[in-house]
This record gives structure tokens, C-alpha cells and sequence, in this order.
């Protein structure tokens, strides 16, 4: 597992406007697209994660909490009311317990 990789491209898509609407709009191909230009690799499991955008699945597999929030905030909040997103994101974190964030 990669999650140095997983949470970097979390950090970019947060922290670059281009990146997150580029995401947003075609999330598997903007992960194959990043990936290439990377020294590091992902998972399969990772990679799937990121590429149909399930925020409980990156959680699971250790992405920081923190970055993870405002990354699943700003890609679905325009998809799901943010209290529905809010429920839901606790309720899949809690599924998860505490992974394990160390990278």
C-alpha cells in the first residue's frame, strides 16, 4: 500500500482548484492520468478507491482523516446535501474504526 502516494493526491486535488474540478468531473482517468506521473504506484485496491471516489473505502485504507474530509467535501458536496454527506462519512469512518494512518 501507498498511502503516502493516496494522501498526496488527496493534498494536490485539495489545495489545487484545476485538480479538484478535473476530479470531480472524470475521477478515473485523473488518477490514471496523476499516477504516471508519479515515482510511487498505487494499489489496485487504492487505485479503485480513488477512482469511484468512496471516501469509507480511503478511509479504511488509512487516508488522514483531516485531508480526507475536505477532499470528500469539495468533490461530492455539489452531489449530496452536506448534512446527508456529513451522516455519511461518519457512519462509513465508524465502519472502518481506526485505521491505521501511519505512512
Amino acid at each position: 500500500m501507498s498511502k503516502y502516494l493516496m494522501n498526496k493526491l488527496i493534498h494536490h486535488v485539495n489545495m489545487n482548484e484545476a485538480a479538484e474540478k478535473q476530479y470531480a468531473s472524470a475521477p478515473q482517468e485523473f488518477v490514471e492520468t496523476w499516477e504516471k506521473t508519479q515515482k510511487l504506484t498505487f494499489t489496485p485496491e487504492e487505485r479503485e478507491a480513488l477512482a469511484t471516489k468512496d471516501y469509507g473505502k480511503l478511509y479504511a485504507l488509512g487516508a488522514h482523516p483531516f485531508t480526507l474530509w475536505s477532499f470528500t467535501e469539495a468533490v461530492w458536496v455539489h452531489e449530496i446535501p452536506r448534512e446527508e454527506l456529513v451522516k455519511d462519512y461518519k457512519e462509513k469512518a465508524a465502519q472502518a474504526g481506526y485505521p491505521n494512518f501511519k505512512t
